[in-house]
C-alpha cells in the first residue's frame, strides 16, 4: 500500500533521533493522555503543558523543569505545524489532526524495532532534503545512538530490494547515491514504503480476505503471504484458526509437502450450501456464454468440474473477460503484458538452427525449462492452443508440400514437431497427450 503522506511528511520533518529525544513521548503523551481535550477544535498551550507533569509516557516528565517541559513542547508543536498536523500559534494549537498523530506514533514504535526501518527513515531523511549522494558518515551522524550492528549488509539489502521496483543506486562502502533526480517523488517510496508493515488489516479482515482469495482456489501458506503481501507467520497463525472453525479444509499437498487450503463446502464460511453454490455459478457461466457466444452449454459440460472453488474460477474469469477491453487504460494494459509475457516465451523458447543444410531436422533445439509454467494460466492455454494450431499448420502444409518433400523426411519434421510441442506444453504444465 505504501506511507500515506502525511506519515512521509512526520518522517522528512521529524529526525530518526526522535526515537530516542523526547519527542516519542510527547507523540505518546497526545496518543494516550489527551482524551479530555479531543472534543475541542483549538487548545491552549498550557492546557497540555499542565498535563505533561503527570504522564508516564513522557521521560522523567515530573523531574522536570517547567522552562524546560515549555522549551521542548514548543519546539516540538513546531515541528507539528511543519509536519501539517496542527496549526501552531504562540499560545494555542489548532486544526489538530489526531489520527494522522495517533498513526504516526505508531509507525515510530514500528521503527523502533528494526534497524532496516531506522536506516530507510535515514535515507529517506537525507533525500528529502535534496541530496542524492548519501555518504556512510551522513548515516552513521543520524544512526550512531542506535547501534546499527551492520550498516553495509543493510544498506545492501535495501538496495537488493528496491532495484527490483525501479530504484537506481548503488553503494560502494562508502556512498549510498541515488541516481535519479532530487525531486523524483517515487524516490520517496522506494526508501520508505517498506518502513510500514505489508499489512494493517484487524484479525477479522484477516480472515475474511484468506476465505475469499482460497474460496476460488486452492493456495498454499506462502501462496497466501504473496498474494495479500501478509507475513507468513501471520498466514500460519490465521490458517490454524480457521481451521480450528472447520471454515477451512486441506485440499491437497504440492511439492515438497506444501499444504494447499480451500473452504470447506460442508461448513461454508459464506453460509451458502454446496448444491446452492454449485447451481448459481453453472447458472452464470452457461448464462454468459449464450448471450456473448451463442453457445449453448448445459449441466452435463461442468460434470469433469470437481470442485466448486474450480467453479468460482471460471465464474470470476468469466465476468472479468466482459470488460471492455477498447478503453485507453485497458489498450495500454494488454499491449503492455503482451510484451511483457513475450518476453517470457520468447526467452525460453529460442530455436538453435545449425549452420548446416535444412534438411538436417534432428539438430533443431527448441530449449523449453519448467520455469514459463508460472505464466498466467489464460496466457498458457492460449499458448497450448497455439501449438496445437501450429502442428495442424504445419502438418497442412507438409501435406500440401508432398510432392516435393520426401516422405520419410515429412514424417521426420513432424515426430520432430510434436516431440518439441509436447515438451514445451509439459514444461507449462499443460501436457498434450494425443495430437494428429
Amino acid at each position: 500500500m505504501g506511507l500515506s503522506n502525511p506519515n512521509l511528511n512526520g518522517l522528512r520533518v521529524f529526525s530518526p533521533s526522535s526515537i530516542l529525544d523526547n519527542s516519542l513521548g510527547l507523540f505518546e503523551f497526545l496518543r494516550y493522555d489527551t482524551k479530555a481535550l479531543r472534543d475541542d477544535s483549538t487548545i491552549l498551550k498550557d492546557d497540555f503543558l499542565d498535563l505533561i507533569p503527570k504522564s508516564t509516557k513522557i521521560k522523567q516528565a515530573s523531574k522536570l523543569k517547567k522552562s524546560e517541559i515549555t522549551k521542548q513542547f514548543e519546539e516540538f508543536s513546531k515541528n507539528l505545524d511543519r509536519t501539517l498536523f496542527v496549526k501552531n500559534t504562540k499560545d494555542e494549537l489548532s486544526d489538530i489532526k489526531w489520527t494522522r498523530i495517533d498513526n504516526f506514533c505508531k509507525l515510530l514504535r514500528l521503527i523502533e524495532r528494526s534497524d532496516e526501518r531506522k536506516t530507510r527513515w535515514a535515507l529517506y531523511h537525507i533525500f528529502a532534503t535534496g541530496k542524492t549522494r548519501i555518504s556512510k558518515q551522513n548515516l552513521n551522524d543520524l544512526l550512531q545512538d542506535f547501534k546499527i550492528k551492520n550498516l553495509d549488509k543493510v544498506l545492501a539489502k535495501i538496495i537488493k530490494a528496491e532495484t527490483l521496483s525501479g530504484l537506481d543506486a548503488t553503494y560502494d562502502g562508502k556512498t549510498f547515491v541515488i541516481n535519479h533526480d532530487s525531486g523524483d517523488k517515487l524516490v520517496s517510496h522506494y526508501l520508505a514504503d517498506a518502513i510500514e508493515e505489508p499489512s494493517r488489516r484487524s484479525p477479522g479482515e484477516l480472515e475474511q480476505e484468506i476465505l475469499e482469495l482460497i474460496d476460488e482456489g486452492s493456495y498454499s501458506n506462502q501462496e497466501i503471504s504473496q498474494a495479500l503481501l501478509l507475513d507468513e507467520g501471520l498466514v500460519s497463525r490465521t490458517i490454524s484458526k480457521l481451521r480450528d472453525q472447520d471454515k477451512i479444509t486441506l485440499s491437497s499437498f504440492g511439492q515438497r509437502g506444501a499444504r494447499y487450503f480451500t473452504t470447506s463446502c460442508d461448513n461454508c464460511p459464506f453460509g451458502t450450501t454446496k448444491a446452492s453454490c454449485r447451481k448459481e455459478a453453472i447458472s452464470y457461466i452457461a448464462s454468459t456464454f449464450m448471450q456473448d457466444f451463442g453457445l449453448d452449454l448445459s449441466a452435463n459440460d461442468f460434470d469433469s468440474v470437481e470442485d466448486n472453488q474450480a467453479l468460482l474460477k471460471i465464474k470470476r474469469i468469466v465476468m472479468m473477460a466482459r470488460k471492455e477491453k477498447n478503453t485507453k487504460l485497458e489498450r495500454n494494459l494488454s499491449e503492455n503484458l503482451e510484451i511483457l509475457l513475450s518476453k517470457v516465451v520468447d526467452k525460453f523458447t529460442e530455436i538453435e538452427t545449425p549452420n548446416k543444410q535444412p534438411s538436417t531436422v534432428s539438430e533443431i533445439k527448441m530449449e523449453v525449462v519448467s520455469n514459463i509454467s508460472k505464466l498466467p494460466m489464460l496466457y498458457q492455454l492460449g499458448l497450448k492452443k497455439g501449438a496445437r494450431g501450429g502442428i495442424h499448420l504445419m502438418d497442412e502444409m507438409l501435406h500440401l508440400a508432398s510432392k516435393s518433400i520426401k516422405k520419410e523426411d515429412r514424417l521426420k519434421i513432424k515426430k520432430h514437431a510434436l516431440s518439441e510441442s509436447n515438451k514445451f506444453l509439459k514444461n507449462i504444465g499443460l501436457d498434450q497427450k494425443n495430437s494428429s
